[in-house]
């Protein structure tokens, strides 16, 4: 039952910690996008993080809610349009 615990934990863990660089990754393209300095480098840099964490979720590597997932893309989408204009 314990290691049960443990695993679990680390499992969360990872989650978090991938959820946590993308709401990172964001919130810096967020910040620079504000102060309208070049946004290129956090774009691709949160481009980058969010088509990572939503491949392992799709492989199965990282469960994640359905609901977080069509955030980051959702996200990840708005991005990629702005970049390209």
């Amino acid at each position: 039952m314990a290691e049960n615990i443990v695993e679990l934990n680390i499992a969360i863990g990872g989650i978090s910690k991938e959820l946590l660089d993308v709401q990172k990754a964001l919130d810096a393209y967020r910040e620079k996008q504000k102060r309208k300095e070049a946004i290129d480098e956090a774009a691709i840099t949160f481009v980058s993080k969010a088509e990572l964490v939503i491949e392992k979720a799709e492989k199965g590597d990282l469960q994640l809610t359905p609901d977080q997932i069509r955030r980051i893309k959702s996200n990840l989408v708005k991005i990629l349009n702005r970049v390209r204009k």
